[in-house]
């Protein structure tokens, strides 16, 4: 197999987290590059280890897509879960991944399994807490299985393009990645993007800042007209839909984000072409701030306490 090779290409998880704090940015894709090998050195493991940690509430998140994903691909496939069938795939699942972090076993593949940071960092947990994620997890993928744009997808099948499919395209120099929850045909030549969410409620600026992103994958490389772009927002935890239309002003929008952020992001650099970085010219936010606390990467800044 080919070595892998580390490139700068954007995505709007590496643009909010380049935003959020310059070191947290380097050491998710430049310090921890390699990691997952067992003959790098120790600093680059415990960034690529830190990397994927993840909290109870990004887990129930991460939970919840996954439910949402299989439950779209049975259906597809002809061979749909029940919803009882669902919940218990989906429990105990879960639980196995409380139990597996708490143990350590996860770090035998830290890539595929999950760990948390509450484990890795010996944080005080209230034995409540990790059920009532699991409560919050089953009270998601009852709504999930209840929602009426998931019901919809049971009943026209085969409109569904696209279930958590990664893309990649190019926008202008710039090479993205997307991942869509569901595209699907609307039957009068557009498309329609659903986009799962499970915790609290996001900006408009955010919600179309991402679905500007998803217009430009549809039109560009599906070649769906601009006016033939809907998304659908659903918000599992509040039981919340809204619709929007992805227009030509969002993808243009869009667009101008990226090549601006990625501008920046190569500004970083110290050599363009080769995508290298050093840590020095990523600077931590400012002591005691409160970001830190929150930071997968605060033991690999010296900032555990």
């Amino acid at each position: 197999m080919a070595d892998l090779i580390n490139e700068l290409v954007w995505s709007h998880s590496r643009s909010r987290t380049f935003a959020a704090c310059p070191r947290a940015y380097w050491y998710t894709y430049y310090g921890s590059w390699g990691g997952w090998s067992r003959d790098v050195p120790a600093p680059i493991r415990d960034a690529y280890v830190q990397k994927k940690l993840t909290t109870r509430a990004m887990w129930i998140g991460t939970v919840v897509h996954g439910a949402a994903e299989e439950g779209i691909r049975r259906i597809v496939g002809q061979r749909p879960l029940d919803l009882e069938a669902a919940v218990r795939t989906t429990l105990t699942r879960a639980r196995n991944d409380i139990e597996g972090s708490r143990t350590g076993d996860w770090l035998q593949r830290a890539a595929k399994r999950t760990g948390f940071r509450e484990h890795y960092y010996g944080e005080p947990v209230d034995p409540s807490a990790w059920e009532a994620a699991i409560a919050e997890i089953e009270r998601q993928v009852r709504g999930l299985y209840e929602n009426r744009i998931f019901r919809r997808i049971g009943q026209v099948p085969g409109r569904v393009m696209e279930v958590e499919e990664l893309r990649r395209f190019r926008v202008g120099s710039t090479e993205v990645y997307a991942a869509l929850d569901v595209l699907m045909a609307d039957g009068n030549g557009g498309v329609v993007i659903i986009d799962w969410k499970t915790g609290e409620a996001h900006s408009n600026d955010e919600i179309a800042a991402q679905l500007g992103v998803y217009g430009i994958y549809a039109t560009q490389e599906l070649g769906v007209p601009t006016d033939r772009v809907k998304a659908m927002h659903v918000n599992l935890r509040h039981a919340v839909e809204t619709t929007h239309a992805v227009g030509p002003a969002a993808i243009e929008a869009a667009r101008e984000e990226i090549e601006a952020g990625v501008t920046q992001m190569r500004e970083k650099l110290r050599d363009v072409p080769g995508n290298v970085a050093e840590r020095e010219d990523y600077p931590m936010v400012p002591e005691g701030d409160s970001r830190c606390r929150w930071c997968s990467f605060r033991r690999s800044c010296a900032r555990e306490t």
